[in-house]
């Protein structure tokens, strides 16, 4: 089971509600070390994902980092954002940019760039860090796990069409899972030139495959040598 998680709240001016978000510093005494958001947080953490990343840090197989999960579920109404956040919403990066990740990175003595800060996004999460991948340059590394990207296909031309340069991409997918639009994805990307890893697994669309990625999609993004 899933350990107790501590939330903060953040009320954004930009979606005129309050933001539930949780941070877990993998090694408080190292000062610099880059910074992975992961969307979708209240459901990845009930879902053992916190549990994985613990255990692969304990045991040296990921670098040390800091981990942000942002949640869509508002906690006094229950009420889950979560398509309303990912379905290629301006207002969610304008979110990001001008509230959450300068509340986050306060106390960090010089900023952070883009190449020392991450995203990951599943299934619409994954389309949610595709529409960012495109449209902001806040992040220089994504992870779209089994993403789904048919509520809104326009992302495809706004990621052909990104000022972006020198993204680092993750994409993966279990078998009759979410191939289709990795492949999608796969080609688009390319064609920009970005540094692409495809991984494709034996899994379903569900935790149980995703819990088993982290590793590999870890040490992608937060691993530079």
């Amino acid at each position: 089971m899933a350990q107790q998680q501590d939330w903060a709240s953040i009320y954004s001016k930009v979606l005129q509600r309050s933001i539930d978000i949780s941070i877990y510093d993998s090694n408080p005494s190292k000062k610099e070390k880059p910074i992975v958001y992961l969307t979708d947080g209240r459901k990845l953490l009930e879902n053992g994902v916190m549990d994985s990343i613990k255990r692969l840090t304990l045991f040296g197989q990921i670098p040390f980092a800091t981990y942000v999960f942002v949640s869509t579920v508002d906690r006094v109404s229950g009420q889950d954002y979560r398509n309303e956040n990912f379905f290629c919403n301006p207002s969610y990066i304008r979110f990001f940019e001008s509230e959450l990740v300068p509340f986050v990175e306060k106390g960090h003595e010089k900023g952070k760039s883009s190449f020392e800060r991450s995203l990951v996004g599943i299934s619409f999460g994954g389309l949610n860090a595709a529409y960012f991948s495109a449209r902001t340059d806040l992040f220089g590394n994504y992870a779209l796990l089994s993403p789904v990207i048919y509520p809104c296909k326009k992302v495809i031309s706004d990621i052909s069409f990104s000022q972006n340069k020198s993204l680092r991409i993750i994409l993966t997918t279990g078998k009759n899972d979410a191939e289709n639009y990795v492949d999608e994805l796969e080609r688009i990307y390319g064609s920009k030139g970005y540094e692409l890893s495809t991984i494709e697994t034996n899994g379903q669309h569900d935790f149980n495959n995703w819990n088993a990625q982290w590793r590999y999609v870890l040490n992608f993004l937060i691993s530079f040598d």
